[in-house]
This record gives C-alpha cells, sequence and structure tokens, in this order.
C-alpha cells in the first residue's frame, strides 16, 4: 500500500484502539502513530519515510560532532549532566539507537527486516525504552501497516532473517484497494479524532 493510505489506516487504528482520554494522550497518539505507520518504508528508496531518514540522520550528526567538539574543547560538563539526567539520557540514547535501526533497516531488501516480528519488538522496544507512553500507539501503527501489506502481491518476511515471505496475493500494493482503504482510513481516522476531541471536552 501507498504511504498516505499506512498513514490513514495507522492513525486510525491507534485512535480506535487506544480511544485517548486527554488532549496529552490525543497528542502522544497521533506523533507515534505517525511515525509507526510509515517507519516500514525506508527500506524503499523513493519513500518520503527514507528521504526524512536521510535528513534527520545527517542532522543528528552534525549536532553529535558539535556538541562533541564543544565538550572537548571547552569541558562543558555535557556527559556529566548526562548520567545526572537519566530521562534526557533515554531520549538521546533512545534516539540513537532508533535510528540506527532504521538504517541498518534502509539498507535491506523491500518488505524484509523493516516489515518483521523482530522489527516490530526491536522498534517498539526503543521507544518504549524512549518514553513509555508513545509504545502502544507507535506498536498498533506499525503492525497495522506490516499486516494490511500482507494482502499485497509481494511476500512480507516477517520471521526475518528467515527466506521465506508471506502474502496473501489479493491486491496490488496501488491499485482500487488501496484507494478504498485509504477512504476508509481517512474518514475513520476523522471520527475517532473527533469522537476523542468530544469526549475529552465531556461532550459525548
Amino acid at each position: 500500500m501507498t504511504g498516505k493510505t499506512h498513514l490513514a489506516v495507522g492513525t486510525a487504528s491507534a485512535l480506535c484502539i487506544t480511544y485517548p482520554s486527554d488532549f496529552k494522550e490525543l497528542a502522544l497518539c497521533i506523533i507515534a502513530s505517525s511515525v509507526g505507520s510509515v517507519v516500514c518504508d525506508v527500506d524503499v528508496k523513493s519513500s518520503d519515510s527514507r528521504k526524512d531518514l536521510n535528513r534527520i540522520t545527517a542532522i543528528a550528526v552534525i549536532l553529535g560532532i558539535a556538541v562533541l567538539f564543544a565538550e572537548y574543547k571547552f569541558d562543558l560538563g555535557i556527559t556529566k549532566n548526562f548520567s545526572r539526567e537519566s530521562d534526557m539520557f533515554r531520549l538521546v540514547l533512545g534516539f540513537i539507537s532508533f535510528i540506527a535501526v532504521c538504517t541498518f533497516g534502509k539498507y535491506q531488501p523491500h518488505r524484509s527486516f523493516m516489515h518483521s516480528i523482530p522489527a516490530l519488538a526491536i522498534l517498539t522496544g526503543i521507544v518504549y525504552f524512549m518514553y513509555p507512553a508513545l509504545a502502544p500507539y507507535f506498536f498498533i501503527a506499525m503492525f497495522s501497516h506490516i499486516f494490511i501489506d500482507l494482502f499485497n502481491k509481494k511476500k512480507v518476511k516477517l520471521l526475518y532473517p528467515l527466506k521465506k515471505g508471506i502474502c496473501f496475493r489479493l491486491c496490488p500494493a496501488d491499485g482500487k484497494a488501496n484507494d478504498v482503504l485509504f477512504f476508509i482510513g481517512s474518514v475513520l481516522s476523522v471520527f475517532f479524532l473527533i469522537l476523542a476531541i468530544l469526549h475529552i471536552f465531556r461532550w459525548f
């Protein structure tokens, strides 16, 4: 399926299953599900996910080099602060680990590692390490991506690194089924978003 379809279905799935009860949960749901629903496709050379990963990686490397240089040159005590600020340490370490796993996946064949159960478990674990509240939303959205790709004609290597893949061969990735799923996902995303907002304001 296309990226916009995965985004719509992943967001709708996360909103429907978790039913956020306040604005904080709603924001976390939208953020985490947006990432989880498209992260699988970093292994597609033309995908927006891959391009975004390249930009984020480049910025992270530049910032990392700048911070290390400043620490070495001016002894700013950044390393000591990290050991004391455990939450920040977990956030930065988790972010680096997430980028590293995605970078590895970027160079694997499409629908192999990044569409596998091991990748789902590893990335969800990293997200949980970084910020536990994000993990359920991320997991649901990434799972939805993998699940609906099973209906296409290209095999998904769920048990990577095993070579054998699975697919139901019911529809092409960019055909009418994709359009229908995009429409349903978009409608349900808006519906559950409105429902969540009404619930938060106690109007429903």
